[in-house]
């Protein structure tokens, strides 16, 4: 995130929480006062933005991609509240010194701590308004 950046959109952060935490868009909806089909829009506004809220793929397939994806010495870090089993994937994936470490209780300062050290590590975001 270059220093013009916009900061993050609180609000997104705050749906994808209930979204988590519902563990349903109508519940999600409901909790916000917002109706499903509204809930809905904002998810795929926040995953059209770069952000993957959600794994879609079959039963936790996303570990595996992600360690494909990972450099050499990389992390892939599951902090989801509810996750799918993640399913066997061959070893040269992981190799290379590659991890996979599960974190608990993320918090507000852990977000901004990512943010700030983001640039510095080579991750580079953008973001989009959807008025």
């Amino acid at each position: 995130m270059a220093m013009t950046d916009p900061p993050p959109d609180w609000n997104d952060l705050r749906d994808v929480l209930l979204m988590a935490e519902a563990k349903s868009l109508s519940e999600a909806a409901r909790r916000a006062g917002v109706s499903q089909s509204t809930m809905s829009r904002r998810l795929v506004a926040i995953e059209q933005g770069g952000l993957a809220v959600f794994s879609r793929d079959a039963a936790g397939a996303l570990v595996p991609t992600a360690l494909r994806a990972v450099r050499k010495g990389g992390v892939v870090v599951c902090a989801g509240i509810h996750m799918s089993d993640i399913p066997s994937f061959p070893y040269d994936i992981l190799w290379g010194e590659r991890v996979v470490r599960s974190v608990a209780n993320l918090t507000r300062a852990d977000g901004e701590a990512f943010l700030r050290l983001a640039p510095r590590a080579g991750v580079r975001t953008s973001t989009h308004c959807y008025r």
